[in-house]
């Protein structure tokens, strides 16, 4: 008896019920209580090369920067093994089309080197990220608009029926929440730059792929399921 493969996606709703957001839409990611979160992925500065005056001074405006802002925030720090194929394979082409033995051989021993390196000493790169979130409840008018979200979505789910005051709350919450969040990272952006910090906002294909890395940490092959992500119509 022969048994017909499922053509379901990869990613069904028994997966999607786990998720603490719903999709990614214009660099934001809506959580299923229709709050969003942005994330900054900020650059790093080498502080131990400052001198101690320099040192001191990032301190108190990084000090002055916590204490400016009135939302809360998450600090991440993410550790990744770091990753140099693109290098290894850019130093075997070189090593393909070099002329000189000589200089051919000790290509090939630094690449062999690099790999030994790598495996022994287990060098990892560090990521840092600020979520910067906007939830329903920090605002009184729209925790009132949330409830009442709520109520008509539990009714339109009984009746097996999008409500037409349902869809427009949303889309007139997540303007209004757009904007204020952009003020929120604005301020952030602003603060940064006084310690030579910059922020920069992940775009849509830099939070799939980021969100994948979280929930999926010790997978390497992201570019192979890119297209299998796309079914869970997050984006």
């Amino acid at each position: 008896m022969s048994v017909k493969a499922s053509k379901k996606p990869i990613a069904d709703s028994s997966t999607q019920r786990y998720l603490p957001f719903s999709q990614i839409r214009d660099n934001l990611i809506i959580m299923k209580d229709s709050s969003l979160r942005v994330v900054l992925k900020c650059s790093t500065i080498n502080f131990l090369l400052k001198s101690a005056e320099e040192q001191d001074s990032i301190i108190m405006s990084f000090q002055r920067f916590l204490n400016s802002i009135d939302f809360p925030i998450q600090i991440m720090v993410r550790s990744t093994k770091l990753d140099i194929e693109a290098y290894l394979n850019k130093l075997k082409n070189l090593a393909l089309n070099q002329t000189n033995p000589l200089l051919q051989n000790q290509t090939y021993e630094y690449i062999q080197y690099l790999k030994k390196l790598i495996e022994v000493a287990q060098i990892m790169r560090k990521d840092f990220y600020i979520v910067v979130p906007i939830d329903n409840e920090s605002d009184n008018s729209v925790r009132d608009l949330s409830f009442m979200w709520r109520f008509k979505n539990f009714w339109a789910s009984i009746n097996w029926q999008d409500d037409l005051l349902s869809i427009k709350y949303q889309i007139r919450n997540l303007n209004k929440n757009k904007k204020l969040l952009i003020g929120r990272v604005n301020s952030i952006r602003t603060s940064l730059e006084s310690i030579w910090i910059r922020a920069q906002e992940l775009d849509k294909s830099q939070l799939v792929k980021f969100l994948w890395d979280y929930y999926n940490p010790t997978l390497e092959n992201y570019n192979n399921v890119k297209t299998n992500i796309e079914n869970y119509n997050l984006i």
